[in-house]
């Protein structure tokens, strides 16, 4: 957590107040510090009055903000008397989450003021803090100028010219060139990387362990039950209106309407919904949708919509049961599944033809196919796949998603959707990293692999003959989020090695106080490599080498070698591939032979058993 204004441990504290109680001139409030929980606030709320009764029977359900305490610099000014609490917490929690370096970007790029102009937007600044690079105690372009001619060595000056050179117009030139500028953090220049929306301003689009309003997303029973009141009387009347079939089989109003009413509750809503399509009814009408709402608010489950008579018939008379016939359905399905699994086979062509032939403006999801020959890329990052000597190859990938892309939508709002809110036609698996997808947008197809921090763009998906570009790795695909700072200034860390840098015209430029790290520069940009550590004595040596399963890892750690992994993987796999319940085959044979237990057995009458002789 970094530092903030005044020794403070949180960055902000808001006054939440009873908008109603104000209203009638009364000011009821509280301090709320952020970030806080949905318990402390919903305590809050009680606290204040929020959902209480007013004189005349009305709930007290509005609130705003009259005021916060802020120590941040910058922020007060962007926070409105009605924000939203869920955004409000997701802010300071990504705040919380900083190092200090990382916060000094941050402050740093609220100085600047380029995204900073919504809540919205210094949110996604915080996930954006590699677009800044922040050099401290650089605070004019005399000390710019001197620092990268004398510390970063873009230039070599002979000695004897060295107080004949202008540093602060060198300065003056390098900060134009780079779009930098000074702030109380030091000397902030844009990297050049882009600046991605990760949070788009919807609800749905905030973590849940950020959300604090949560406890308000529970419909009251009480709301429930007029709600589906309402529906029951409006639906009732439609019927009635439309279906001749309907008002001679429901006579009694009153009773039809209870029926509904019971229906609804229960969840038991499949039936009306088909009812309603069979008499022309869409989405876009007033019933289909309401319905839809009222799903949507009380947590409806599809697979627990069915109805207890039909069961309950099957049990008693499973004769007339449709359980064979439901057999044979399962049968022929998986038989076709099957047919079809087996015929089907992309190349790379047919999977930049898949790319370029769906309708514009949508996305597409591939997935690695199952087998031995994606095993070495099956979970794993980007920059391994590429150490590896390997790219990522449309042939080991299968088309499993594509749906519209909507305004909303962003890559990250997708990474989200497929992990917590699965689409109901959607048959992969939760989207992972090694995972590919492909936006159809503005006439221009992307493929980005979803990594182990976002998605890195790899258009050797779509243009095969890339490949060969993009397997050698540079030292902004192998950043990481780390820096580390020196008396030269802050540097983002790379997973490249010194060798690998050298290959790629960087030289040693000086080492890390710790001894951790080396500064390679090229001239223009540094980056810091992890030093060699000199190898330890491993008492573990001898027993591994009795013990280990693949001798071309004797490294001190016992079975971590290729076989140790592939049997690892082999695991894996096998537990995410198992089904957690049995086949729908499976269930209706047990269901069948349940029916058949509970039939009366033939030739016996109902009523007492007759006692055998050696009973009495």
């Amino acid at each position: 957590m970094p530092y903030y204004d005044h020794d403070k441990d949180y960055p902000f504290a808001a006054f939440i107040t009873n908008l109603g109680k104000y209203n009638e001139g009364e000011l009821v409030g509280e301090w709320v510090k952020f970030p806080t929980t949905a318990e402390e606030l919903k305590e809050v709320f009680k606290r204040i009055g929020i959902g209480q009764k007013d004189d005349f029977g009305q709930p007290y359900e509005e609130w705003f903000i009259t005021d916060y305490d802020c120590y941040v610099d910058g922020l007060y000014s962007k926070l409105g008397e009605y924000e939203n609490l869920d955004e409000l917490n997701y802010l300071a929690s990504k705040l919380d989450e900083m190092s200090e370096s990382e916060y000094a970007q941050f402050q740093a790029g609220m100085e600047m003021g380029d995204h900073c102009g919504s809540l919205q937007e210094i949110i996604n600044l915080t996930e954006n803090l590699d677009c800044y690079e922040v050099y401290p105690n650089i605070h004019d372009y005399d000390d710019l100028g001197r620092y990268y001619i004398e510390e970063l060595d873009v230039m070599q000056v002979p000695e004897h010219l060295q107080n004949y050179i202008d540093y602060e117009a060198y300065g003056r030139d390098v900060a134009l060139e780079e779009n930098g500028t000074f702030t109380d953090q030091g000397y902030v220049r844009d990297t050049g990387d882009s600046f991605h929306e990760y949070y788009d301003g919807e609800r749905g689009s905030i973590p849940d362990e950020y959300r604090v309003m949560t406890f308000q997303d529970d419909l009251p029973e009480e709301e429930k039950s007029e709600w589906a009141m309402d529906i029951a009387f409006d639906m009732d009347e439609f019927f009635r209106q439309n279906d001749p079939q309907y008002a001679a089989e429901h006579p009694e109003a009153h009773a039809a309407k209870e029926e509904l009413y019971e229906n609804l509750m229960a969840g038991r809503i499949s039936t009306l919904d088909e009812k309603l399509a069979a008499l022309g009814q869409t989405q876009e009408d007033y019933l289909p949708s309401e319905i839809e709402k009222f799903k949507d608010a009380t947590g409806y489950e599809e697979f627990l919509d069915f109805d207890p008579a039909e069961i309950k018939a099957a049990l008693e008379n499973p004769d007339k049961s449709r359980i064979d016939e439901m057999l044979a359905f399962a049968e022929k399905a998986e038989r076709e599944y099957a047919a079809e699994a087996a015929a089907y086979v992309q190349t790379p062509a047919d999977i930049a033809e898949q790319a370029q032939a769906v309708p514009r403006d949508t996305f597409s999801i591939y997935q690695l196919k199952p087998g031995d020959a994606t095993r070495d890329y099956r979970f794993e990052p980007l920059d391994a796949i590429r150490n590896n000597g390997l790219s990522v190859k449309p042939e080991n990938y299968e088309l499993v998603y594509t749906a519209p892309l909507i305004e909303q939508d962003s890559l990250e709002s997708i990474y989200t959707r497929f992990n917590i809110d699965h689409p109901a036609d959607f048959k992969g698996h939760s989207l992972s990293v090694s995972d590919i997808v492909v936006l159809h947008q503005d006439g221009k197809d992307t493929a980005h692999y979803c990594d182990r921090f976002g998605f890195s763009q790899v258009p050797e998906f779509l243009q095969p003959e890339r490949a060969a570009e993009v397997t050698i790795p540079t030292p902004d695909q192998m950043a990481t989020q780390e820096r580390i700072s020196t008396p030269r200034g802050s540097f983002c860390v790379t997973n490249m090695t010194r060798e690998q840098m050298e290959a790629a015209g960087y030289g040693v430029h000086h080492i890390s106080d710790d001894g951790k790290y080396l500064i390679m520069g090229n001239g223009t940009r540094a980056f810091a490599v992890a030093a060699e550590q000199p190898e330890k004595d491993n008492p573990l040596r001898t027993a591994e080498m009795t013990l280990e399963d693949d001798y071309g890892m004797i490294d001190g750690v016992i079975n971590n070698g290729r076989r140790g992994e592939e049997l690892e993987k082999a695991q894996e796999y096998a537990e995410r591939t198992t089904p957690e319940k049995s086949s729908i085959r499976e269930r209706l044979e047990d269901a069948k032979r349940e029916c058949a237990e509970h039939k009366p057995q033939e030739g016996k009458k109902p009523g007492r058993d007759v006692p055998e002789h050696d009973c009495l």
